[in-house]
């Protein structure tokens, strides 16, 4: 059961509940209920859920507490897929890559080959797959372009989406680049 009306009611967890809650792959699904927006109340839920079915121990350690401290670490690393409201980073005034492109490699199924106008100098990119956050980077391009390959992709016959967007060093976000798509 989702136990979503703990709040004051302080929690008490193995030691071991964060490291392995994020072993057992916990980030992903996280990242993968939260499309554009969510509460945590409902995250809660939705999360439970999911996990129900596959990891049944940790769907009944989670509550409003256990999921703030998971949040909490998933939040403290740089290239994290989920803010809170508040922590969103500023939006700049520029574009994004002005082309972008996606395919599926043909010698490898599963990689999804992206290529996009290069950024300027002192900037990172971020790239989206169906609007969550699968992979942020700083290659080098080549001429005027970056090339980056997304691993573990699999075919499922579906239409997929591929956005990406620039970072600045005070990791404030540009404009979204054109929609890319693949299938």
């Amino acid at each position: 059961m989702v136990n979503v009306n703990n709040i004051g009611d302080p929690q008490i967890v193995n030691r071991g509940f964060l490291p392995l809650a994020i072993e057992a792959g916990i980030e992903g699904v996280i990242s993968s209920l939260i499309p554009l927006a969510t509460t945590k109340r409902e995250l809660l839920i939705h999360l439970v859920g999911a996990l129900t079915p596959t990891n049944p121990a940790l769907a009944e350690a989670l509550n409003t507490e256990t999921l703030d401290a998971i949040l909490n670490y998933m939040m403290s690393k740089t290239s994290t897929p989920v803010v809170y409201t508040a922590n969103l980073p500023p939006q700049l005034d520029e574009n994004g890559p002005a082309s972008v492109v996606a395919a599926r490699d043909g010698g490898e199924p599963t990689q999804v080959n992206v290529t996009f106008s290069d950024r300027p100098a002192t900037y990172k990119y971020a790239i989206y797959l169906d609007m969550v956050l699968v992979k942020e980077g700083d290659l080098a391009g080549a001429g005027g372009f970056v090339n980056e390959a997304l691993q573990e992709i699999a075919p499922d016959g579906k239409r997929h989406t591929i956005r990406v967007l620039f970072v600045s060093p005070d990791l404030a976000v540009t404009r979204f680049g054109p929609v890319a798509s693949f299938a």
